[in-house]
């Protein structure tokens, strides 16, 4: 996160990360990616998650240390926790109740949780979102 295109709001700078397709393929190992679905936010970590990100975030030295079950950041004395801490409080603050953040590695039993939210993939059972808005459209229009 950064402070390019942050919000400005009674004094406190809230980071705005580049909003992604809710689809598999957005994501990468490489990273950690926050879902938020309303009741409940994740923050799905990669296993080749940056070395930065994992210190300076979520205060732990390497992937392997990173808590199967984790459900809150800790606050660390980084820029980079501030910010992210800073963006998900703010995010918190726009709805009348508190949602709980999950935060899963790649392997963890939460992800499907996670992907179940990806709402842009296609399944076997079931359209993509924009496969679903065409077939309305569709119907609609007969």
């Amino acid at each position: 996160l950064t402070d390019d295109g942050a919000l400005n709001i009674n004094d406190r700078t809230i980071p705005q990360p580049p909003i992604l397709q809710l689809s598999v393929e957005k994501l990468s190992r490489d990273g950690a990616f926050l879902m938020d679905a309303g009741s409940v936010m994740f923050l799905w970590v990669g296993k080749n998650c940056g070395q930065n990100f994992l210190n300076h975030v979520l205060g732990v030295p390497n992937y392997a240390s990173l808590p199967q079950t984790m459900t809150q950041l800790p606050e660390l004395d980084t820029t980079e926790s501030a910010r992210t801490i800073a963006f998900i409080s703010w995010l918190r603050e726009q709805r009348p109740f508190f949602p709980t953040l999950h935060i899963i590695r790649d392997e963890s039993s939460l992800k499907m949780n996670f992907l179940q939210n990806m709402i842009e993939d296609r399944t076997e059972s079931a359209l993509s979102y924009y496969e679903f808005l065409l077939h309305i459209q569709q119907q609609v229009n007969k």
